[in-house]
């Protein structure tokens, strides 16, 4: 992709102050909920071109928490979906992005075993729009972004004991983020063997006074080998650093609402929020024609540890700690 260097040179300064403004940010955590994917199918995207303008990108991604880190939890039950329909077009010669998620969560709890009320809530809504751009620097692609505060983040959680009060469950994270990456692609354009490798950050800078998600950071890898002309398998490996969030929340049994806690209270779920993820992905992806393809993924958590001082009933990344199904559909018109 060719820009000019005036172009460049305000892409570099703008990317900087993303930069900036996230190494500022203390680094605290993102919770568990948000479901940081590792699994990147920029490869599978056709390029953007004055013949087709625009690129849709439609992914589900299914995570069953059904058996939460090998049912050491077994009390406690999820299913996570999400829906993030994401489109690409050009300016300038620069590539812009809009991702729009759908969330749909399905909690429920089997507590017979201790003689408590049983619970079952579905959260399902619009979840945080991400703006985005990316472009080519020296040989590397470099992105950034801002998540918006669009989605739900005051939703009533229905469980009698308030364990589930969690606002990472909610659609929306009530915050404004910045992402930043920069991403190195190796492999000629005729070979069937390509590899990639990129640095993902990403922190919030304007957030509730009561709840911070913190910031993330997580190293990418992959290789992506054509099988066939329409046919290619990829293999990925990623780790992800979540820092611990900042959450002064607490619910009212009396109200059922959530308010501020007394200070140095947090709730011990988010205890779970500071770790470090090792993941591994594998995928397919086909391509039906010039303009649509589609891919699937599997992804699953190899090491999870916590680096955040919790009691011995608490555990880390709840939502890390299972396999994740990941499908999408790219096509450009």
């Amino acid at each position: 992709m060719k820009v000019s260097f005036l172009s460049e040179r305000t892409s570099c300064v703008a990317l900087l102050s993303l930069l900036a403004l996230g190494a500022y940010t203390e680094a605290q955590a993102c919770p568990c909920g948000c479901v940081k994917i590792c699994v990147d199918s920029l490869a599978d995207r056709p390029a953007v071109s004055p013949a087709s303008p625009f690129v849709l990108d439609v992914r589900f991604d299914a995570i069953d928490q059904n058996e939460r880190n090998d049912a050491a939890h077994a009390h406690w039950y999820g299913s996570h979906f999400l829906t993030t329909a994401t489109v690409e077009t050009q300016l300038d010669g620069q590539t812009w992005t809009l991702s729009i998620p759908r969330v749909e969560r399905h909690l429920h709890t089997d507590k017979t075993a201790v003689g408590a009320t049983n619970y079952a809530q579905n959260v399902i809504g619009l979840g945080d729009i991400t703006i985005g751009t990316r472009f080519a620097w020296n040989g590397f692609t470099v992105n950034a972004g801002v998540k918006l505060p669009t989605g739900n983040d005051d939703i009533v959680f229905a469980d009698p004991d308030g364990g589930l009060s969690r606002r990472y469950l909610q659609p929306g994270t009530g915050s404004t983020d910045v992402l930043a990456g920069i991403r190195k692609d190796f492999g000629a354009s005729d070979s069937a063997w390509s590899e990639f490798v990129q640095l993902q950050a990403q922190g919030s800078v304007v957030s509730d006074v009561n709840f911070r998600p913190g910031t993330t950071i997580s190293l990418g890898f992959g290789v992506r080998y054509k099988l066939t002309t329409k046919l290619a398998a990829s293999l990925q490996g990623s780790l992800l650093r979540q820092f611990r969030d900042k959450n002064t929340m607490r619910l009212d049994p009396t109200t059922q609402r959530q308010v501020a806690a007394p200070s140095k209270s947090v709730y011990d779920e988010d205890l779970e929020s500071g770790g470090l993820t090792t993941s591994v992905a594998a995928g397919l992806s086909y391509k039906f024609g010039a303009s649509t393809s589609a891919y699937l993924f599997y992804s699953q958590p190899i090491d999870t540890r916590s680096y955040v001082e919790k009691s011995s009933t608490s555990l880390v990344n709840p939502v890390h700690a299972t396999a994740i199904w990941s499908l999408g559909l790219t096509h450009s018109f």
